[in-house]
């Protein structure tokens, strides 16, 4: 595989991590942003917080992005054993 392809996927490795942590362990993103500002805790977040469904929806689509983004890449890279057409 080219560097171009090993990139392009580490870079999408990096797009499906952000996306998994945004989606399913929230507290864990909101922690590193209040330690990263250099804020207070923040009482406890319950379900009902707006926030919540928009990490959700944004960390799915980061997600998707990211394996769509690997997968298509990667195999785009075997399938044409690194040559491109012409």
């Amino acid at each position: 595989m080219s560097a171009y392809t090993i990139l392009t996927d580490i870079g999408a490795l990096i797009a499906m991590l952000v996306g998994f942590h945004l989606a399913f362990r929230q507290h864990l993103v909101r922690r590193w942003w209040r330690i990263i500002r250099s804020r207070p805790p923040e009482p406890a977040i319950s379900d009902e917080d707006p926030a919540h469904y928009a990490m959700i929806i944004f960390g799915m689509m980061l997600l998707a992005f990211g394996l769509i983004i690997f997968c298509f890449m990667t195999l785009f890279s075997l399938f044409t054993a690194g040559n491109p057409p012409g």
